[in-house]
């Protein structure tokens, strides 16, 4: 192997290498964090808390429900079974949906999910603040919740 070469590759592995350590901007931790308490009620379920932090261009989101026992007691397993979408809005006039969830059990619950800005500027770096946590549902298994406009 030529020296020119070796030394092209060690080049590269030093690039990967650095390439592999976290950045400075994500080893600080988030930019900003909010948590909201919630009085959103749908099918007896009650949404009670909302959490939300960036993780770089991340928006890191977990909302906290409560599935009550009475709505768990249907004969029909498939009835016993529902189907939830949520909607974030944040200031600046920033807002996405979850993907559809489900829920099949009563308790405590907690749902968490994320949203990539990268492709919309990151704007998941900057303060933001929680305004608006809207959820749709629907009753059984293969029901699809209405989604948010």
């Amino acid at each position: 192997m030529s020296a020119r070469f070796r030394s092209r590759v060690a080049a590269a592995g030093a690039l990967v290498a650095a390439s592999s350590l976290p950045s400075p901007g994500l080893a600080a931790g988030p930019v900003w964090r909010d948590s909201a308490p919630l009085a959103v009620r749908v099918f007896e379920h009650a949404f009670a808390r909302v959490d939300a932090n960036d993780v770089g261009c991340l928006v890191r989101v977990r909302v906290h429900f409560a599935a009550p026992a009475s709505a768990y007691q249907e004969p029909v397993a498939q009835r016993n079974h529902y189907r939830f979408i949520a909607e974030v809005k944040l200031s600046g006039g920033n807002h996405f949906q979850s993907e559809v969830f489900s829920n099949s059990e009563p308790g405590a619950r907690v749902f968490a999910f994320s949203h990539d800005t990268a492709l919309e500027g990151c704007w998941a770096k900057q303060e933001l603040k929680l305004r608006k946590l809207d959820v749709h549902a629907c009753r059984g298994s293969t029901c699809v919740p209405q989604r948010f406009e």
